[in-house]
């Protein structure tokens, strides 16, 4: 099984590296088949470094027989995070080498966890380090759910406020994937905009990233990635709050401060942070030895 994984993985992440180069070269050329990125110089290079990242990763599955749970989490976790992402950075060239590592991380999440071998028996993890796992699952759910619902439901996006411009009043929303959405409210709320912002987009892969790797790792007993993937999406909605207002300016809304931003913080922002601080303090929770 890990062989196949191998194989799979190996052709993917060169395939990954090649479609990178393409965009990062002629991807103004070809914007129907990246899906229409406004940076395919910076996302062709993102997509060469994180398919690299898996390349590295399912390379290194050969250099060693005997892997720690921990090891095993990274290699998976450098295999199936680039499959996942790139589908964002690069359109419609991730088609082959994104499935491709799909397809190489679930069959090292067989031969690590499901059907593990005699050299890389399944760990045994603490009933401690058990609770605080359900918490980091409880705690990646609720990140991960409020995102789904974000793209049915606007109040579940990041940003719900209003601002005058003239004599109209405006709402704006920010939503999953990149979208700034700008209505005109004096005008029976007609829709005048959406605008496809990179910075919103970078804030979402930061959420389900790291919800993803808080999941994954709660399952296979990870401490150490569970609290990287809480700190992950932490890092995400604090990026938010920095880099999204000098956003609103460049597309001509008005300028906006931190604490202006705070006040029309959607549901999509609070109950990441909600879930984030969940997943963080979970080592709080602790039963006294018997």
């Amino acid at each position: 099984m890990e062989k196949r994984a191998f194989q799979f993985g190996v052709l993917g992440g060169i395939l990954g590296v090649a479609a990178g180069a393409v965009e990062l070269s002629i991807g103004t050329r070809i914007l129907p088949w990246i899906g229409n990125k406004e940076s395919p110089v910076v996302l062709g290079l993102v997509t060469m470094v994180l398919s690299g990242v898996a390349l590295v990763s399912i390379i290194s599955v050969r250099k060693k027989s005997s892997l720690s749970n921990d090891r095993r989490l990274a290699i998976f976790l450098g295999v199936l995070l680039p499959a996942v992402i790139c589908f964002t950075t690069v359109g419609r060239l991730w088609y082959l080498p994104g499935p491709l590592l799909l397809a190489a991380s679930i069959l090292l999440a067989d031969a690590f966890w499901i059907r593990p071998s005699r050299e890389n028996p399944r760990p045994q993890v603490s009933r401690n380090l058990q609770i605080q796992s359900y918490i980091g699952i409880v705690g990646s759910l609720l990140i991960l759910f409020t995102v789904g619902l974000a793209f049915f439901l606007s109040a579940f996006g990041l940003f719900l406020g209003n601002v005058f411009m003239g004599a109209n009043r405006y709402q704006i929303l920010v939503l999953p994937m990149d979208i700034v959405r700008l209505a005109n409210l004096s005008a029976d709320a007609s829709l005048i905009g959406e605008f496809e912002v990179s910075v919103v987009m970078y804030v979402y892969v930061c959420l389900l990233a790291g919800a993803s790797i808080t999941f994954i790792s709660s399952l296979a007993g990870s401490r150490i990635f569970r609290i990287t993937g809480g700190l992950i999406v932490l890092a995400g909605l604090i990026f938010f709050l920095v880099a999204v207002p000098g956003e609103f300016t460049r597309i001509g809304l008005p300028a906006r401060n931190i604490l202006d931003m705070i006040g029309s913080l959607g549901m999509g922002w609070f109950i990441p942070l909600s879930g984030a601080v969940f997943i963080l303090l979970a080592d709080l929770f602790k039963t006294r030895p018997r």
